[in-house]
């Protein structure tokens, strides 16, 4: 199969690792995908597709994040969505 000129990754969000004081889940991967979209020179609009990485169990009193939930919680309304893990 041909991917050429069909498939790009075109932003990385990095946010602080391990046991950070007052930051929820949430957050966390709001910050991620919000330095995504500015790595990628984008605007949340131009967001048509999220791929998150692998589920981890939700914390205490949080919500379970899934890409669906990942995406309501960030008002972005992609046309696909996934969860990868290696």
């Amino acid at each position: 199969m041909d991917l050429k000129d069909k498939y790009a990754v075109v932003g990385v969000g990095y946010t602080p690792q391990g046991k950070v004081p007052e930051r929820t889940s949430v957050s966390f991967h709001q910050e991620a995908v919000a330095n995504a979209i500015q790595d990628a020179g984008l605007k949340k609009e131009d967001i048509d597709g999220l791929i998150s990485y692998r589920h981890f169990p939700p914390c205490p009193g949080e919500p379970n994040l899934t890409p669906q939930t990942i995406s309501q919680y960030l008002g972005l309304t992609p046309s696909y969505a996934s969860q990868d893990a290696n």
